[in-house]
């Protein structure tokens, strides 16, 4: 990957190439050090490489939600199933059309099914689904194969072991405990999924507004970890423990975060040196506020 990259450099006669953003497989990690030495060989390594590698944050909050969703996999997981189980067929989605009409559900929004390894398409997915609750519902008198799909299903799920075929999702209980997971959830990760958007725009300047983001993201998951909400409790731990990875410890971060936040006007040399102290604690925080501002 890096002779390629590096030829690509060459032929499109790039010489002034200050850092590289990739996501964060080990494979990438190799391709960065090979680009360094071969930058450093051409000797247009700017500032000796020191800030060549930047991560990708909007890859580093999907690992982060990743992460989070695992804690309530049950209820997603159902909903997924729901999904799937509709969409495979144009019968099944006129029935359910049919079930919303009766229902007088006024969302207009198809029904959407995610991609596992995107947790953005998992928002999608379950902030689709809880407007069409009662269809759910509905739509299980009409046809016993969708009742007898999720409960193959859930006899096959080590994390459903508990649940019979009586209490699949027209009881009380998934109306109670599933559907409640859901709203909760869309909920909590509406915030994220307009942060990902956000620092993944292509057409306009993002770097400046990561340090602040990432500053907030801290806060809402210190506010979330004290949550009432036992599941978005364990779900706000498990992210902070990936966010620590990443983001935990200054050494691990590229300096340029911090400095393209500086050049941003409306925050200069003051917000940046209070949201470090705020993240990191006033000994670590106040040593590298002194790094940036030498860098």
């Amino acid at each position: 990957m890096a002779s390629c990259i590096t030829n690509c450099l060459l032929e499109w006669g790039l010489d002034n190439v200050f850092t590289i953003t990739v996501d964060n497989a080990s494979s990438n990690d190799v391709t960065v050090k090979e680009m360094y030495k071969q930058l450093s060989n051409w000797g247009i390594n700017i500032m000796d490489g020191d800030h060549f590698h930047v991560r990708c944050m909007a890859h580093i909050l999907n690992l982060i939600m990743q992460d989070g969703l695992k804690e309530i996999g049950k209820s997603v997981k159902l909903v997924r199933q729901a999904m799937k189980y509709i969409k495979q067929s144009p019968a099944r989605l006129r029935k359910f059309k049919e079930c919303c009409e009766s229902q007088l559900i006024a969302c207009k929004k198809s029904l959407c099914l995610d991609v596992p390894t995107r947790w953005n398409s998992t928002y999608s997915m379950l902030d689709v689904a809880q407007h069409y609750e009662l269809t759910f519902e509905r739509y299980s008198f009409y046809d016993i194969g969708y009742l007898n799909h999720l409960r193959t299903f859930c006899s096959i799920s080590s994390e459903d072991e508990d649940r019979t075929s009586a209490n699949i999702l027209t009881s009380a209980d998934w109306k109670s405990a599933d559907w409640k997971n859901v709203r909760s959830m869309v909920k909590f990760l509406e915030t994220f999924y307009v942060l990902t958007l956000k620092v993944s725009g292509s057409n306009y300047v993002t770097s400046n507004t990561h340090f602040v983001e990432i500053a907030e993201l801290n806060l809402i998951l210190k506010e979330m970890m004290e949550n009432e909400d036992g599941n978005l409790k364990e779900m706000a731990k498990s992210m902070k423990e990936k966010f620590k990875k990443y983001w935990g410890e200054p050494h691990k971060m590229n300096k340029m975060i911090f400095i393209s936040s500086v050049l941003d006007p409306r925050n200069k040399l003051d917000y940046v040196p209070f949201a470090i102290v705020d993240m990191f604690g006033k000994e670590v925080g106040d040593k590298l506020c002194s790094e940036v501002k030498n860098t």
